[in-house]
């Protein structure tokens, strides 16, 4: 396992006390769309950068009212699915940077190790 890698970024806003990722001013088709229709809860859906000069500019257009945060996009190296949160340390070397759910699965699966000892 590796280190985390880390080469492009999204923008989150807080809504109703979670993270919603910026997709744009516009559809694929170039329509400019409704304010609603700005922003996704799923990652997948999120706007990606690479070039700091366009988040930038991207960021200016968002609602200064919206509490906006630039987050980095980060590929877990155990399972490979891409997010946002902070990551776990891995109990496997106490070194490698994980996402979430494998550090709670890498605990739960220590746990039941120690308590079927008992």
């Amino acid at each position: 396992m590796g280190s985390i890698g880390i080469n492009e970024y999204v923008i989150g806003v807080i809504h109703d006390k979670e993270i919603w990722y910026y997709v744009g001013e516009t559809d694929s088709e170039g329509n400019k769309l409704r304010l609603n229709e700005k922003y996704s809860s799923f990652l997948c859906d999120a706007k990606r950068y690479d070039d700091e000069e366009l988040l930038t500019d991207d960021l200016q257009l968002i609602a200064p009212s919206l509490t906006r945060k630039v987050l980095e996009i980060q590929k877990c190296p155990k399972c490979g699915k891409e997010f946002t949160d902070y990551p776990a340390l891995s109990r496997e070397d106490n070194m490698t940077e994980i996402c979430p759910e494998c550090g709670v699965k890498e605990a739960i699966e220590v746990y039941q190790k120690f308590a079927g000892k008992n």
